[in-house]
């Protein structure tokens, strides 16, 4: 079982990529079937390992909008026909920055100094 804090890894990386990618293009490459999976995936990614974070911590950071992060993924999963590509690509590059902030300052106070997982159980559910 991972550990709360490789989830909240995965979720600054996953950002971090996105971020990366967007600012050094424009919505116009979304034409692009392959960037789309990209940006797409690297929103699953983020809201897969939000839901898996443990509800103590969730709890802890509500500024984090938790439910509406799981609430794309399930979107993006379950109604992948149906995806607002500019909508997606306007979360992209204005939501990212706050979220990166958010999850860096999280593994900051949760997990001081910390590189790899802590040698503890996740008390999050799989």
């Amino acid at each position: 079982m991972r550990h709360d804090f490789a989830y909240l890894k995965d979720i600054l990386k996953a950002a971090e990529e996105l971020t990366e990618f967007v600012a050094n293009t424009d919505e116009s490459r979304l034409a692009s079937k392959l960037e789309q999976s990209f940006v797409v995936h690297s929103f699953i990614i983020i809201g897969e390992a939000a839901n898996a974070i443990a509800p103590e911590i969730q709890a802890r950071y509500p500024e984090v909008p938790w439910a509406r992060i799981v609430s794309l993924r399930n979107r993006l999963i379950h109604a992948y026909f149906d995806m607002d590509l500019p909508l997606i690509w306007n979360l992209a590059t204005t939501q990212l920055d706050d979220l990166r902030r958010r999850i860096a300052e999280i593994l900051r106070i949760e997990f001081p100094g910390a590189e790899e997982p802590p040698n503890v159980p996740s008390t999050s559910t799989p």
